[in-house]
């Protein structure tokens, strides 16, 4: 494949992820809903939530091929790089790691939604509630990671480096991780398209 259109799965990413929280989420039950109440939400959403669930192994692909590619096109531009790709990288695995405990948790809580276990479906609903945390986790390192890269190498546009290193820092302060939240998929959809449009870069000497 092209190394200019594996820049499209940041763009892909971001689209997918808007629709999913858009469309697939649909007021779930809080961490305080009862076992009862979280059989009976998840037996009527089953089919959204397998969706999200099944499409999250898809997003994690995503991610990390935008960001390996951009670590690529980082050092082919400037030979000392330095951290900011690695740290990216990291952060783009661990925000994939985040993804990838989402499903896993929707998939459990399905599965004891359908065999009407309540205590155990209580529980799932509990840490799903909670599973945010890797997420934004991942997010905020690989915002920083993109920041350091850009700053570094102007593989874009300087302010969005900027934005980048910002975001990442202040989603790692409790209630600002939501920012990171939807920065992180709008950052990729950006940065994804102009690096399609752009001509392509000389390899560094």
């Amino acid at each position: 494949m092209s190394s200019r259109l594996l820049v499209l799965t940041g763009p892909l990413f971001a689209i997918a992820f808007f629709v999913a929280v858009l469309f697939l989420e649909q007021d779930p039950p809080t961490e305080s809903a009862s076992g009862k109440a979280v059989v009976d939400y998840f037996n009527s959403h089953s089919g959204s939530t397998l969706v999200g669930a099944f499409g999250g192994p898809v997003l994690v692909a995503l991610i990390v091929v935008f960001f390996s590619q951009l670590r690529a096109l980082a050092r082919e531009r400037v030979a000392g790089a330095g951290a900011g790709p690695t740290v990216m990288i990291s952060g783009a695995v661990l925000w994939a790691a985040g993804l990838l405990v989402g499903s896993w948790l929707e998939l459990g809580v399905v599965i004891a939604a359908d065999k009407h276990k309540e205590g155990v479906a209580e529980t799932v609903n509990v840490l799903l509630a909670a599973d945010w945390i890797p997420f934004i986790g991942g997010t905020a390192v690989t915002l920083i990671g993109a920041g350091m890269t850009v700053l570094r190498t102007g593989l874009v546009a300087r302010w969005l480096g900027w934005v980048a290193l910002v975001v990442g820092i202040v989603a790692l302060a409790g209630p600002g991780g939501f920012l990171g939240f939807f920065v992180g998929p709008l950052w990729m959809l950006v940065v994804g398209i102009l690096l399609l449009r752009a001509e392509p870069e000389p390899a560094a000497v």
